[in-house]
């Protein structure tokens, strides 16, 4: 009887040290399939070699420490049995290890750490998921080769590429999300939505393996009241073009100005028709980074449609940094630094400990502000919006927040017409916004250029 409850002790401290040495194992995972996306780089040669052997490095250093975590554990299994043959004087050779009570005893002991364990989430993600993301969003050439066979897995009509497409931009807290929620349940769009994750550049595949029910709804992080669940739509498209253009536009302070050429601009429409539903379906996404490359992307495309929102400066500002805030202290109580991570790979450096200036200018100029300050985010404004208004504003709608606000139908109405579709307004109602913002504090000539910059904007938007 005795032997048997120390087989269950062994039991339990086999599965408590593959908890402990969890990690361990994944980043042996996480080494392979790095290696495994480096050989898949068409980069140039002697760039792919170097990157090849830093990997490989990575791979036979995480292999040396599997193979200790594997003797440690067995190690420390069979422990409790030497132990107990030592002290009964019975040699291990001669112990029974082959009764059926000796593997119960074993694999419920193994059983209870995993019972007891408390299971560690960020948000609703466990390990397993984040683990998963890792392996998928951390690698762009695994994700270029998934991308690369994706159609296959569609089902349905073949849905042809389409130069016609419409984009929701501004920059952030502006009333993208909403704008876009609004339209997906108005008009015949497809997008990306949260069940595309982490398989952005192969939705069909991904679908094959998970394509969950309508999901219940819960608030959002930005504590906006803006509700999401796996099917809702999101600003997920922008990982194409890191994988497409390897994060070459993302600096350590900055997201820099950039073009595309074509064969970018190609893979990006054959990408939103793996997103596509049907031929009768326009691709909509919101995108915050559009700025970026809107000039060569307009440049490749005179067909699609753009949308830029923009609110009142001071309202603006606040919102930014109040959001700011509020996700920098998510990002210092999160252990595990996912929640950065997560932004990250979607290029979300609108605020948050990873927030980046865009940067219009070879010599980007630096924000002298404290990014805890109103100021900060005033300055952001207007760096941005002085930079729209320099491009061709006959190529783009503009539109500001506070019309969307009251006059949501009005909005939809027009757009309805410049989109030549027909939309359903059973979902529009109008929204309130009464906050008063003190900038008493503020830089005045920083209030004073804000001022004549949104004035500027306010002439030329679309007015109803």
């Amino acid at each position: 009887m005795l032997y048997f409850i120390i087989a269950g002790v062994a039991g339990v401290i086999l599965a408590t040290l593959i908890i402990v040495l969890r990690k361990v194992f994944f980043e042996m995972l996480e080494a392979s399939v790095g290696l495994a996306n480096e050989v898949l780089s068409k980069e140039d040669e002697n760039i792919k070699q170097s990157k090849l052997i830093a990997a490989l490095k990575r791979m036979l250093i995480s292999l040396g420490k599997t193979i200790g975590a594997f003797i440690l554990i067995f190690g420390g299994t069979i422990s409790p049995m030497i132990a107990y043959g030592f002290f009964s004087g019975i040699p291990f050779e001669n112990l029974d290890f082959s009764s059926a009570w000796f593997w119960v005893s074993l694999s419920i002991g193994s059983i209870l750490p995993f019972v007891f364990k408390k299971k560690k989430k960020v948000e609703n993600y466990s390990e397993a998921s984040m683990l998963l993301h890792k392996l998928i969003l951390n690698n762009y050439n695994l994700s270029k080769f998934l991308f690369s066979f994706d159609k296959k897995f569609k089902k349905g009509e073949k849905v042809s590429d389409n130069s016609n497409f419409l984009i929701v931009s501004g920059l952030a807290r502006a009333g993208t999300t909403s704008l876009t929620d609004q339209l997906f349940k108005a008009g015949s769009f497809s997008s990306l939505d949260y069940s595309n994750m982490p398989f952005l550049l192969a939705p069909n595949l991904w679908k094959k393996l998970y394509n969950p029910k309508k999901a219940q709804l819960k608030e959002r992080k930005h504590g906006d009241k803006m509700m999401f669940g796996l099917n809702t739509i999101e600003a997920l498209e922008e990982y194409f073009f890191k994988a497409f253009l390897n994060d070459s536009f993302i600096n350590e302070t900055t997201l820099t100005k950039h073009d595309i050429d074509q064969e970018v601009y190609d893979n990006y429409l054959k990408y939103q028709s793996l997103v596509r539903t049907s031929n009768d379906h326009l691709y909509l996404s919101k995108n915050n980074n559009l700025i970026l490359r809107y000039p060569s992307l307009r440049a490749l495309n005179k067909d699609f449609k753009a949308i830029f929102l923009f609110r009142k400066p001071e309202e603006h500002a606040h919102s930014l940094l109040n959001q700011h805030l509020r996700f920098s202290d998510f990002q210092h109580d999160d252990d595990d630094n996912f929640i950065e991570t997560y932004m990250n790979w979607l290029a979300h450096h609108e605020f948050g400990g990873n927030h980046k200036v865009f940067s219009f200018e070879d010599t980007p100029k630096a924000i002298e502000y404290d990014r805890d300050k109103l100021d900060y985010w005033l300055a952001v404004w207007l760096n941005y919006y002085n930079y729209l208004l320099t491009l061709d504003d006959s190529e783009f709608m503009l539109l500001e927040y506070e019309d969307y606000l009251q006059t949501p139908k009005e909005v939809l109405t027009y757009l309805e017409g410049e989109m030549n579709m027909s939309f359903d307004y059973s979902n529009v109602k109008p929204f309130s916004n009464k906050k008063t913002i003190d900038t008493s504090g503020c830089d005045a000539e920083l209030l004073k250029a804000t001022s004549k910059t949104y004035a500027a904007l306010r002439q030329r938007k679309v007015s109803f």
